[in-house]
């Protein structure tokens, strides 16, 4: 059953996937117990049988798209998201695209934010290299 229906198709953070996605997947799956949709665009083809493995979460999207077509889709997400959607946050796991999309972050209002994996999930980082929480990041207060 998918519990937000409506948030489908209107992501709030993009997950740019090029390197491994097992980061950037434990974190959206904590954005969605926080009702908060995710799409990742992921590098490179996802077979169906790959794709038959991975769970489904309400409002977590997988959208993987071959190589040479990789940077246009980022960058239609990305205008799409920011002008339809109601994107707030992009999230990268290579500091190359993270440099390409900060420029538009920055003029759309968007936060950039740096996932790296480590051995016990993932870090959060903002653009300056400081480290950011999952609750600060989405505006939770406890």
């Amino acid at each position: 059953m998918n519990r937000h229906p409506r948030q489908s198709c209107r992501f709030q953070m993009l997950s740019v996937v090029e390197r491994g996605w097992q980061g950037a997947r434990e974190c959206s799956i904590a954005l969605s117990a926080r009702a908060v949709p995710v799409t990742h665009l992921i590098k490179g083809s996802l077979t169906a049988d790959l794709r038959a493995l991975i769970r489904p979460y309400p409002g977590v999207r997988l959208v993987s798209v071959p190589r040479a077509a990789f940077r246009a889709w980022l960058w239609g997400l990305l205008v799409w998201g920011t002008m339809w959607g109601r994107l707030k946050w992009v999230l990268v796991d290579h500091e190359r695209t993270l440099r390409e999309v900060a420029w538009w972050c920055r003029v759309c209002g968007l936060t950039p934010v740096f996932i790296q994996e480590t051995g016990q999930g993932y870090d959060l980082k903002s653009p300056d290299g400081g480290p950011l929480s999952l609750q600060t990041l989405i505006g939770e207060t406890r």
